[in-house]
C-alpha cells in the first residue's frame, strides 16, 4: 500500500496543446522553454498504447532490448520514456493477491525504494490520460527524475516511465499526460 497511502494529487487535464518549463543549460540563462503538440510525434503501439513525444527521440536501442517494453530517448540519451504493459497472464501472482494497477505499483515502489543510488522516493494518487493513477517519482544521485505513472485500462495495468532532467520532466508531463491513448492517430483517445 506503499502508493496508496500518501497525499491524493488529482491533477486536471485540460486541451492545452503547448506547455511552459523554465529550463537552464549550460552556459545560457534561464529561459522557457515551450512542447507543442505539434512539436512531438506520435508513438506505440496496441500493446502499450500510444503517446506523444518530441520529433527529435529515437527508438532507444541496445544488445538486451525486450519486447515487452517499448524504449525512446532524446538524441542526446539523457532523456528517456518506457512504456510497458502487463496483463494477468504475465505477472506471478501469490496466493492473497489480485492481479491490478495497485499490485503493480506496489512493487514497482519496493523496487525502486531499494535502489542504492535513490535519493528521494514518493507515491501518490494522480489522473494520467483520464485515468486513476499511481505516480511513483524518484530522484537519483546524479540529479536525474524518474516518474512512472501505473494505470489500468481494460484487462492491462499500463506503465509510462519518464527519466531525465527535472526541466525536461516538468516540460513534457502534461503532453505525456493528456496524449497517451488508445487511438493510434488522436491523443487522449
Amino acid at each position: 500500500a506503499a502508493c496508496g497511502n500518501g497525499e491524493k494529487k488529482a491533477t486536471e487535464t485540460t486541451a492545452a496543446s503547448t506547455t511552459k518549463a523554465q529550463t537552464t543549460t549550460p552556459g545560457s540563462s534561464s529561459r522557457a522553454k515551450e512542447i507543442s503538440l505539434a512539436d512531438t510525434q506520435r508513438i506505440g503501439n496496441e500493446n502499450f498504447g500510444y503517446i506523444n513525444i518530441p520529433k527529435d527521440w529515437v527508438v532507444y536501442n541496445f544488445k538486451a532490448q525486450s519486447s515487452k517494453t517499448l524504449k525512446y530517448s532524446s538524441p542526446d540519451k539523457h532523456n528517456m520514456l518506457l512504456m510497458e504493459s502487463n496483463t494477468k497472464d504475465t505477472v506471478e501472482l501469490g496466493p492473497n493477491e489480485t492481479f491490478d494497477a495497485q499490485l503493480l505499483a506496489d512493487r514497482l515502489y519496493s523496487f525502486w525504494g531499494k535502489a542504492k543510488n535513490q535519493t528521494s522516493l514518493e507515491g501518490v494518487k494522480a489522473i494520467f490520460a483520464s485515468e486513476d493513477a499511481f505516480l511513483i517519482k524518484v530522484t537519483f544521485k546524479n540529479g536525474n527524475i524518474l516518474y512512472e505513472w501505473v494505470f489500468q485500462k481494460g484487462d492491462k495495468v499500463y506503465n509510462i516511465t519518464i527519466v531525465g532532467s527535472e526541466d525536461m520532466i516538468k516540460a513534457l508531463r502534461p503532453v505525456l499526460e493528456q496524449s497517451w491513448g488508445l487511438d493510434p492517430n488522436i491523443p487522449g483517445k
